[in-house]
């Protein structure tokens, strides 16, 4: 089944509409899988509550070290420059984060996007790539990055990101993909001085994961919120 689209106005909404609607319409032959699912989110406001609830079922690091994938606040402000880190080091220096602000050891994409975001323009060509075919074209898919490419368009009424993803497994890493993309877009906006609109999440893949009691955890944190 494909072509859904979910719209919510808080990280834990969405979570809690995707994995509903997995649940009751995924393919069960496939963890639960839809293809071509359209998550949005309109609204950032933070749940405490939530946070709480996810960590005590799936425990901290889930949470912390997958979000540090997507996106780890660089430190500095614009007069003295900002210093970029990864806290995850390893294959993915090669984290999706890290790609993002040290292409191929040379290129900040990140500093690259909010210098075209500064001039004002109703740009189509602002993006972002994560997917290296170069590297992962060779590998299978446990080596391949979930999350391939962001699409940045400024417009009149604020900033409007766009993700792409190959995969998600909403169950378990779904809530930590949501955060560190809202945390990214934050800071994107903050530093383009422009309101950040919209976040569209595109997955072609979108399920949920059922290996060490992952499922049953993931209905239980249902029934917690």
């Amino acid at each position: 089944m494909d072509n859904n689209r979910l719209q919510a106005h808080s990280i834990s909404e969405l979570w809690k509409l995707t994995t509903n609607l997995l649940l009751d319409k995924g393919d069960k032959k496939l963890n639960h899988e839809l293809l071509n699912l359209i998550m949005v989110l309109d609204d950032f406001r933070e749940d405490v509550d939530f946070d709480l609830s996810f960590r005590s079922v799936f425990g901290d690091e889930r949470v912390d070290y997958a979000s540090g994938v997507t996106f780890v606040h660089p430190t500095g402000d614009d007069y003295g420059g900002w210093e970029y880190k990864s806290v995850i080091e390893g294959k993915w220096s090669k984290t999706y984060w890290g790609r993002m602000w040290n292409w191929n050891g040379e290129f900040n994409q990140i500093e690259q996007s909010i210098k075209r975001l500064k001039e004002k323009k109703n740009s189509k060509t602002i993006s972002i790539s994560i997917y290296n075919p170069s590297i992962d074209g060779k590998k299978t898919q446990a080596g391949i990055p979930c999350l391939l490419s962001l699409d940045i368009k400024p417009r009149s009424d604020g900033l409007y990101i766009t993700a792409f993803y190959r995969s998600m497994r909403i169950s378990k890493s779904g809530y930590a993909d949501f955060k560190g993309l809202v945390e990214l877009g934050k800071f994107i906006s903050y530093r383009s001085e422009l309101r950040l609109k919209r976040i569209t999440i595109m997955g072609s893949s979108v399920h949920l994961g059922s290996q060490n009691g992952e499922m049953v955890n993931t209905k239980k944190l249902l029934g917690m919120i």
